[in-house]
Order: C-alpha cells, then sequence, then structure tokens
C-alpha cells in the first residue's frame, strides 16, 4: 500500500522534529562533532520513554558515510538521545558503506542489525552477501566489524547453506 505524499512528508517532517538527528561518532564512539543521523519514511512512531522509534515504509538511514535501507526499521537510543543500534527487515535490506580510500562496501539481507557502539559492527541475519569491489562473502549470518576489517561468517544446517568467499588479488 502506498501512502499519499502527503503522509510521507509529514513522517520525513516528524523525524526531524522528535530528537533526531542523533550525533555520534564514525568510529562507535559518541562524538558531538559527528555526522548527525537522517530519517525518511512513510511513517515514524516513537517514544522517547524507552529510546525506541519505530519506522516503515521504504526506510532510509543516512549517516555520515552510511546508508541502512529497508522496509521496517527499530531505531533505538541512549538516554542521551545518541544511536545505540538499528534493527532493520526488508526484501532485502541494505546497507552501503562509502570509503575514501577504497571501493564501496555494500550488504544485503532479510535482516541486519547495525550497532553503532561496543564496538560498531553489521550482523546479516537469515542469508546475507557482504561485498566490496568483487571480493565477496556469502552465509546464514555474517558479522562484520568495520574497524577492525574483520568478518565472521556462518553457514546454515544444510549444505545449500554453507559460507562462500570469493577473495580477487590486489593488482598492481
Amino acid at each position: 500500500m502506498r501512502l499519499h505524499p502527503e503522509y510521507r512528508l509529514t513522517g520525513a517532517i516528524l523525524c526531524l522534529l522528535i530528537g533526531l538527528p542523533v550525533a555520534h561518532g564514525q568510529d562507535g564512539t559518541n562524538d558531538a562533532s559527528a555526522p548527525p543521523v537522517e530519517l525518511i519514511a512513510d511513517s515514524a512512531e516513537v517514544d522517547d520513554a524507552r529510546g525506541i522509534s519505530v519506522y516503515r515504509g521504504e526506510v532510509v538511514l543516512t549517516r555520515g558515510r552510511l546508508r541502512i535501507e529497508g522496509d521496517v526499521m527499530h531505531v533505538y537510543a541512549d538516554d542521551d538521545g545518541r544511536l545505540e543500534r538499528v534493527t532493520v527487515d526488508g526484501a532485502p535490506a541494505t546497507y552501503r558503506e562509502t570509503l575514501a580510500d577504497a571501493a564501496t562496501r555494500h550488504a544485503e539481507a532479510p535482516r541486519m542489525e547495525y550497532f553503532a557502539i561496543g564496538p560498531e559492527r553489521l550482523i546479516l541475519r537469515q542469508g546475507g552477501r557482504l561485498w566490496q569491489g568483487d571480493n565477496t562473502v556469502t552465509g546464514r549470518v555474517i558479522t562484520h566489524y568495520p574497524q577492525a576489517g574483520r568478518t565472521v561468517a556462518e553457514s546454515g544446517d544444510d549444505d545449500a547453506e554453507r559460507v562462500n568467499v570469493t577473495v580477487t588479488p590486489a593488482t598492481d
């Protein structure tokens, strides 16, 4: 079901008025000078007392170099309104991280969790794919730690859900 453009605009305006943007550092630490979190969706429900907001309908979250998209997104904030984590469901949910000195990092999965703190990480669930340039990782569950440059992939219960890694050697 598509919402009338007037309702989409109301949701976008609501996002701007409810305590967002939320500032925190790109390295997973909270930092008042970090870029804001911006959210666009068809609808938004915010519970400031619990620090949870739910966005529905073509949701787009951007924060500096990060972009996360999906159908339904839950955003969790700490007591000071700083972003703690995001869960997103989609068909598929997508993640994009633009890097200054390397190829853009992409990910997709039916369900994703992004943790902004302790340590920063992205978890792809229910079968996901993470790729950067020609290098690709697929698996039932993939956990990526951007700051450490570390990825852990897990297979499913059957042979069809095994981990698959493709690494293309760098050329000089």
